[in-house]
């Protein structure tokens, strides 16, 4: 999207919100949503935080919506109300107000998403502290690459730990799974060691995202894996991350994300 494109989509969002809250009903006991529109602002409210945080990157103004909105929704019948829309409004006219006086703003933050996106690597981990640690440790200091650590970055205006994951996972251009064995599973009297579902769930999203090339599975042994994850380069370690150091370099350099020197 050029910014012209995106400053046009802002406006169509602030031109929909404005059109809701002209269709609030005043009565005897308050003033109401239109029951159509309830529905329709929680949608636009998720859908601007998305367009803030993919133009702009972690922002304020996301915040301030998601706060608007949460606090338009505190009372007993969890309906939104007329000042919150009001007031929603108010920070995307701010927005826009900003993004025209200074356009840079969005060419810069393009810049930075696609130096961001090669050096950004997502750490998916479990349990074992111990191990992303040093997993975050080898790619920084050995790789020279930028790890994302989920559980250490701000949550951005997210209000969930799914968002938040999104969020982040959306700048890296490649994951790195260790999967340690956290949970005992029984399956048919049979039982086995196997990773956190959130382990599971985050390097399946990758796969989807990337394709299969673009993640790498640590597999520290005794820990069960799927048939489904086959396709993926595995390196299996006995103690230490840094015992596959060596070949996660190469799958790096293979995988476009470090030079070959």
């Amino acid at each position: 999207m050029t910014n012209e494109d995106i400053i046009a989509e802002i406006k169509r969002y602030e031109a929909t919100l404005s059109a809701i809250l002209s269709r609030f009903t005043h009565t005897s006991d308050g003033i109401h949503i239109a029951r159509d529109d309830d529905p329709l602002l929680r949608q636009i409210v998720h859908e601007i935080i998305d367009l803030f945080g993919d133009v702009l990157g972690p922002n304020s103004y996301s915040s301030q919506i998601a706060a608007e909105f949460n606090e338009g929704v505190s009372n007993f019948i969890g309906s939104p109300s007329y000042k919150s829309v009001e007031n929603i409004i108010s920070v995307i006219r701010a927005v826009i107000t900003r993004l025209q006086r200074s356009p840079e703003i969005l060419d810069r933050k393009r810049s930075q998403q696609v130096l961001a996106r090669r050096d950004n690597i997502f750490i998916i981990h479990g349990r074992d502290e111990a191990k992303w640690r040093e997993l975050k440790d080898i790619v920084a200091s050995d790789f020279r690459l930028n790890p994302i650590v989920l559980i250490e970055q701000p949550n951005a205006g997210c209000q969930t730990v799914v968002e938040k994951f999104e969020h982040y996972a959306q700048s890296c251009s490649y994951a790195i799974a260790i999967f340690t064995p956290d949970d005992e599973v029984t399956a048919k009297e049979e039982a086995y060691l196997q990773a956190r579902p959130n382990v599971i769930y985050e390097l399946g999203w990758f796969c989807g995202r990337l394709g299969r090339s673009g993640a790498m599975l640590l597999l520290k042994e005794g820990t069960s894996v799927f048939s489904d994850f086959g396709g993926i380069i595995q390196r299996r370690f006995a103690r230490n991350v840094s015992e596959c150091a060596a070949d996660m370099r190469r799958d790096l350099v293979a995988a476009g994300i470090l030079d070959e020197v």
